[in-house]
């Protein structure tokens, strides 16, 4: 079996779809790589049953609807911490630091959104926007 990649010209083939239609549906998106996927069966089990793990570990809350289980990486594996039971401050820190790092991943996005929400409200124009990129 292949591995389940797109080639680098099928994924510039439906990237580019995006220019034409910059809103579709992930079943849109789907059936545009459905006939570039070639699938590797085992790998794909792997990842159903990794995604169900993270699923089950992202489900147990507090009584406040908080997240309990986080993830973290420890010696190049993904290892799951019970923030409320854990006994070791070097875990906790791991924690803290991967929840900072992915605020800190987001928050680029968020401003680009931010500011292409108040582009098409009329709050900035489109001379402004260049003259920040230049």
């Amino acid at each position: 079996m292949g591995k389940s990649v797109l080639t680098k010209r099928a994924r510039e083939v439906i990237v580019e779809k995006f220019t034409d239609n910059p809103k579709m549906t992930k079943d849109e998106l789907v059936d545009e790589i459905r006939p570039h996927y070639i699938p590797d069966l085992r790998k794909l089990q792997e990842q159903e049953l990794g995604r169900i793990a993270n699923r089950l570990a992202a489900s147990v809350r507090d009584e406040n609807g908080r997240r309990e289980i986080f993830s973290i990486e420890e010696n190049q594996k993904r290892k799951l911490i019970y923030v409320e039971k854990s006994q070791s401050l070097d875990d906790i820190k791991k924690v803290y630091n991967s929840l900072v790092k992915t605020k800190k991943g987001l928050n680029p996005s968020i401003k680009k959104v931010l500011h292409k929400g108040m582009e098409l409200s009329g709050q900035i124009s489109l001379d402004f926007r260049k003259k920040m990129n230049e």
